[in-house]
């Protein structure tokens, strides 16, 4: 999960959709998770983490000027449930 923009922060414009990005779990590059640019989803049920890596996530925000910068990076221990 992951805060929406605030309006502040927007640019001015409406936000239009969200893009996630996670990497291979082995500090590789980048690939994007959703196939849509129109996504308000605000979270995102990642069902593909091999167990015991870390991975690492970013997103970015799009308005009627186009895709914003990406966030700060966020990571993630696939880990299994105690």
């Amino acid at each position: 999960m992951w805060n929406g923009l605030a309006t502040s922060e927007n640019g001015g414009s409406a936000i239009l959709g969200y893009d996630l990005w996670r990497d291979d779990g082995d500090e590789g590059d980048f690939s994007r998770l959703s196939n849509s640019d129109v996504s308000m989803a605000l979270s995102y049920t990642d069902r593909t983490p091999c167990q015991s890596l870390v991975y690492r996530y970013k997103y970015r925000a799009r308005n009627v000027n186009g895709w914003g910068a990406f966030s700060d990076v966020g990571y993630l221990y696939a880990a299994n449930v105690p």
